[in-house]
């Protein structure tokens, strides 16, 4: 008697699921087995959080190499899936442009929601395929650029365009010899960038780094960072952040 029990509570708690997921066959095939076993059900609706208070999203990434890990945001059920890849792209780095969505159990398009989704409680899950840079038309530099704009536009700067750095050039009304008409001024070579080559993308990527930014391929064993280079504000904050992570996995106790 407590097995069957046991069993037509799992059939109804599917059943939930089912219904609440959209899922058209898990739930007939569950309301069936209740309706044989003539299981008294009694049915309550769940209030629904709403559409812009935040919840805690459950989100699988996966890069191009198969590696797999479970990170945790903070998303509104009204967000759309492009707003969501500008979240991604500016915490972790990782372009709109790689990153393929599954929700719900289905291709995510950008002007989609993520209640439309079925993304509407603390802990509904979701997937990330990061896609390796090769498979986008954007070069190294231009994915550079474009992690620029969309950080300057999180902080209110918008329709902006990005202008290469380097030196300013001089006025030439207030130059001591006039120059000819048509004559340009030799232009001053750039320095080359200081860094490794993502052998898979061929992005440039901070000497520090164990791995690339865009497509997470390991540096090249053959790499050695520079003995003058000075890591800036970024990286000391990515070196102390792994420093510390290694001490707390030093000290725990081996069991």
């Amino acid at each position: 008697m407590d097995e069957k029990i046991k069993k037509a509570e799992e059939m109804a708690l599917s059943l939930a699921r089912a219904v609440a997921g959209g899922d058209e066959q898990a739930a007939m095939k569950c309301a069936i087995w209740l309706a044989e076993q003539r299981v008294p059900v009694s049915v309550k609706l769940k209030p629904e959080v709403s559409l812009t208070q935040d919840i805690r999203l459950c989100v699988s990434v996966e890069d191009a190499q198969m590696h797999t890990v479970t990170i945790w945001l903070t998303v509104r059920p009204d967000m759309t899936v492009a707003s969501l890849k500008d979240m991604v792209f500016l915490d972790y780095g990782f372009p709109p442009t790689l990153q393929q969505w599954v929700i719900g159990q289905r291709l995510a398009r950008d002007q989609e929601t993520l209640h439309s989704h079925g993304v509407r409680r603390n802990g509904d899950s979701a997937y990330l395929y990061l896609l390796s840079a090769c498979n986008t038309s954007l070069n190294p530099r231009e994915l550079q650029r474009e992690r620029q704009l969309r950080m300057l536009e999180d902080l209110g700067f918008k329709d902006l365009t990005l202008q290469p750095r380097g030196p300013l050039e001089p006025d030439p009304s207030k130059s001591g010899a006039p120059q000819e008409p048509g004559q340009q001024p030799d232009a001053v070579p750039e320095p080359p960038p200081v860094g490794w080559q993502c052998p898979g993308c061929t992005f440039i990527n901070k000497p520090t780094r164990p791995g690339c930014e865009m497509c997470c391929q390991a540096r090249p064993e053959t790499y050695q960072v520079p003995t003058s280079y000075q890591p800036d504000a970024e990286e000391r904050a990515r070196l102390a952040s792994e420093e510390e992570a290694l001490r707390q996995y030093q000290q725990e106790p081996l069991w």
